[in-house]
Parts: C-alpha cells; structure tokens; sequence
C-alpha cells in the first residue's frame, strides 16, 4: 500500500472524530444551561378568589310589629304611584301578619276628579286610615290633599313617603272648559315633593353611590344610624340601591346617613341622609330596601320591621276626625262643619 493511499482514510477518520468530540462538548454545554440551578424571583401567583366579591350579609325575617289593637294601613296608588304590593311585599307581610290591614287605594271612580267644593277621595279615605304610604306620584297631590294629609298627621296618622330618583317630569291634565283640572297642580317628577316641603323636608335630584365602601356595586351604598332615633337604632349597617339624598330643615332629622358618598348630579363628596323623621312623617330616598331581594340584607330588615312599627304604633288619636255631621279636619286641626260627601274612592285589601 502506497502512502498516499493511507492518508486519506486517516484524514477523514480525524475529521469524524472531531466532529463527534464536538458535538458531545456542545451537548454537554447546553444541558449544563438547562439544568442552571441559580435562584428565581420569588412572585405570588395568580389568585382568583381573591377577585370575588364580598357576599353581603342576607339573612333573618322582617319582624311583626307589636300593636294593642288592628290598624289600618293605606298605600296610595290614586296618582300614578310607581309602586305596587310585590314592591314592598316584607313590609305589607309584617303588617298583616300582625293582625293589620292594608288597602291599596286606587282614587274614585270618576275621571275629573271630585265635584267643586267637594272632599277629595284621598282625604275621606284617610278618615278611617291609621297609616299612610306615598311613594313615587306620577303626579303632584294638590293644594287640598296636602291640607288633609297635614291635618292626618296632626291628629295622630302616621305618614310614610318615598322616592326613588325622578326619570320624568310630569303635568297636569288639562281641564275641559266648565270641569275642574285633573291631574298634577304642582311639579312632581315621581317624587311627593309638595307633601314632603309640608313637613320640613326635600328630596334630592340625584343618587349617591360610592366606588369603594359599597355592596358589590357602587350604586349599592351602605347606611348608618344618625343620631338615637328608635326607627333606625338597632339597624348599625343598611343597603341602598341610587338613594335620593334629603335635605332637612325645622323639626325634620336625618335618621339614617350615608357617609363619604358622592351625589351622582353634582360629584359632591361627604355624608348625605337617606331617611329622615319629622314627628308622625318618615321619608326614605329609597323605594327597592323594601322589596323582596332587599329586605334582608344587611340589617335591613330591622330597619323594615321599625319602620312597620312606626306605621301601627300610637301616638295619640289616629285620622282625620270627622265631626258628627261628617266633617274633616282642617290644617289647623280644627273640624269643617261641611257635610262629606259619601265616598267613592276604591281600594284593595291586602
């Protein structure tokens, strides 16, 4: 065998074996780079749950308000009242679970309302009411039903208003040349704004809500007890849904508050009152705390037993007093010696 002839096979022998000692180094490099044990940052992981919501407290009944005789409660559904007895389904089972009545009074029967001089169907029905409920009027009660409402409550009726945020304005209906108007004689935008000013107390144009202390929804707010008033004391925390804040004055107090809250028209920050108290009137910004989905939330539902309470508690006599001949009590309490004309109001019984 020539020389020549021997180098060549031992050339590409020493080309393959260093090709194999390459490959092996450049594996044993990159393994030693997958296998790097050099500590890691030390990150929390992802925790969904720390996402949930907060269930808010939904527990415990509306109690039955104590009360030595039955009373009688009247709900006013008589001008366009946005409101209906599955909305505050837990207050009406408490009162009657107690032995009370309630009526949903729907107005007469007549169309242009009662002849003139006349008694309005809402005051003759409140000679035999012990309670009324307002809330959300489509329209505005007049200048009479106010007087009548007054004197109920001078002589001893309980009155209860509510109001959510008003969504439109409404008017009157205009009359027919020799008949009486129908319908609003003042401004109402679903709110018993002229009965409340009566007593001391205003409701607002917008809603409160709060992006950070709320029931899993900013326009769900809390409410706290403001002052010792028996109608909210045993109630330390309450949900709203778009309260409407009032504006007290005179004997009105604020009876339960929402604090560091924002108004929804304004953007104002600070502590707004939800209900208020005024002697024989409550007014509550709020209609849903009433209903079925919002009566036990919370302590919710002590502020709703309280406030059935207030409706069949005494406090002295109750109604309008009719006098022998059939009279009504007039804003300064005393009795007008006109006949009343029979009623022709209807209601519903709850």
């Amino acid at each position: 065998m020539q020389l020549g002839d021997l180098a060549q096979p031992l050339a590409t022998f020493g080309l393959a074996l260093l090709l194999v000692v390459g490959a092996t180094a450049g594996t044993a490099i990159v393994a030693g780079e997958l296998t790097d044990t050099s500590t890691q940052p030390d990150v929390e992981s992802f925790q969904p749950d720390s996402l949930l919501p907060t269930p808010v407290a939904d527990e415990g009944a509306v109690g039955a308000p104590d009360a030595a005789t039955p009373k009688t409660v009247v709900v006013d559904v008589s001008h366009g009242n946005d409101v209906s007895r599955a909305d505050m389904q837990p207050l009406v089972n408490s009162l009657v679970g107690a032995g009370h009545e309630v009526q949903f009074f729907s107005g007469g029967s007549s169309n242009f309302g009662p002849p003139a001089g006349a008694e309005s169907p809402l005051s003759t029905e409140l000679q035999e009411a012990d309670a009324l409920v307002i809330a959300n009027p489509a329209t505005a009660y007049s200048d009479d039903e106010v007087d009548s409402i007054e004197a109920f409550t001078t002589g001893g009726g309980k009155l209860l208003l509510l109001a959510d945020t008003p969504t439109r304005a409404s008017s009157s209906t205009p009359a027919l040349p020799g008949l009486p108007t129908t319908g609003s004689t003042a401004a109402a935008s679903g709110q018993p704004t002229n009965v409340a000013g009566r007593f001391g107390i205003t409701f607002g144009s917008g809603y409160l809500y709060d992006m950070t202390d709320n029931a899993n929804n900013f326009q769900y707010v809390y409410g706290d007890p403001a002052g010792s008033d028996e109608l909210s004391a045993e109630a330390d925390r309450t949900v709203f849904r778009e309260a409407v804040p009032l504006v007290t004055r005179d004997a009105a107090t604020t009876v339960v508050e929402s604090s560091d809250a924002r108004l929804s028209s304004t953007r104002e920050n600070g502590t707004f009152a939800v209900a208020a108290r005024s002697g024989n009137v409550v007014a509550v910004g709020d209609t849903w705390f009433l209903s079925p989905d919002a009566a036990t939330l919370a302590d919710n539902e002590q502020l709703v037993g309280d406030i059935a309470s207030f409706l069949v508690t005494d406090q002295g006599g109750a109604g309008l007093a009719p006098a022998s001949g059939g009279g009504a009590a007039l804003s300064d309490g005393t009795v007008d010696p006109s006949p009343t004309p029979p009623a022709n109001g209807t209601n519903t019984t709850a």
